[in-house]
């Protein structure tokens, strides 16, 4: 999504990352990846090695990052799914939420991994929606 995604949700935040450190704009991230997964009730070891790695400063690993790539996109699936399931009134709305929210997180890691400005925006703006909360949103990226 890039900054243009992310300055819809909040204008500041996007000034704030680019004139942050690359250490408190790592750490914004991390804390924001957290909270969406979290939020997402989502956990896989390769969700918990990439936390670490985060945590750890340790981007481009390019191996857990395509995993986590190919993740997303298979949780994405499952709620496009549950969307046509609605329609047919198999499903509901809540359980398209879940899925989407745990595919939010998941690309917020993903897009985390990589470590870089525009990667931070990506992140950012995927675990807003997988917080789904926007005033525990901007507490989060705020302290």
């Amino acid at each position: 999504m890039t900054q243009p995604g992310l300055r819809q949700i909040s204008p500041e935040l996007v000034d704030k990352l680019r004139r942050s450190t690359d250490e408190t704009r790592h750490q914004i991230v991390e804390r924001a990846c957290l909270l969406a997964v979290q939020r997402a009730d989502v956990a896989t070891p390769k969700l918990t090695e990439a936390l670490e790695l985060i945590r750890r400063r340790s981007f481009g690993v390019l191996d857990l990052r395509s995993q986590l790539d190919a993740l997303a996109q298979e949780l994405d699936e499952i709620a496009w799914d549950i969307q046509d399931r609605i329609q047919a009134g198999d499903a509901t709305e809540a359980e398209y939420r879940r899925a989407f929210v745990k595919a939010r997180a998941v690309a917020a890691i993903g897009f985390a991994l990589d470590g870089s400005l525009a990667a931070s925006f990506d992140s950012l703006y995927e675990a807003y929606y997988a917080i789904d909360n926007r005033d525990d949103y901007m507490r989060i990226v705020a302290d």
